[in-house]
């Protein structure tokens, strides 16, 4: 699905870039970003995207709401001189569960149905080691 993309250049050397995709604001959901290069524009977006568009659906949105996402923002977003857009694979995000086949060392294994047993949280092993990838992913600097 295609969105637009606007994009805020830094002032200054201490400002950082700045992305919105307008889409989510109109159903009550941000979808922006800050970081340091203009070469990250691009993982940004789509990360940014990919995030709201997962909170979105797992509202109980369909995801062909976001079908505007790809139309001229300028004149209600005149901060944002530069436009672009981004191609991102929302239609994957539905949520129907995916059964896979993984391998981990049975001490490791053992560990995560400890932990898992201890916390409450979790529902089972698969909802901690989604977590826990969603966790380590949504940490990750992008270069």
């Amino acid at each position: 699905m295609m969105f637009m993309v606007g994009i805020e250049r830094p002032r200054s050397e201490k400002e950082a870039w700045g992305l919105i995709v307008p889409v989510f604001d109109k159903f009550g959901y941000g979808c922006f970003s800050a970081f340091d290069s203009e070469s990250s524009i691009l993982s940004h977006a789509q990360m940014a995207i990919l995030s709201a568009a997962e909170e979105f659906i797992q509202d109980g949105h369909l995801f062909t709401a976001l079908d505007e996402g790809f139309r001229n923002y300028r004149e209600e977003y005149p901060d944002y001189h530069d436009w672009i857009a981004v191609d991102v694979p929302v239609e994957r995000l539905k949520r129907l569960q995916k059964r896979i086949n993984i391998t981990l060392p049975e001490t490791l294994l053992a560990r995560v149905d400890a932990y898992v047993g201890f916390h409450r949280e979790f529902k089972d092993r698969s909802d901690f080691l989604a977590k826990a990838a969603d966790k380590y992913i949504s940490e990750e600097k992008t270069p």
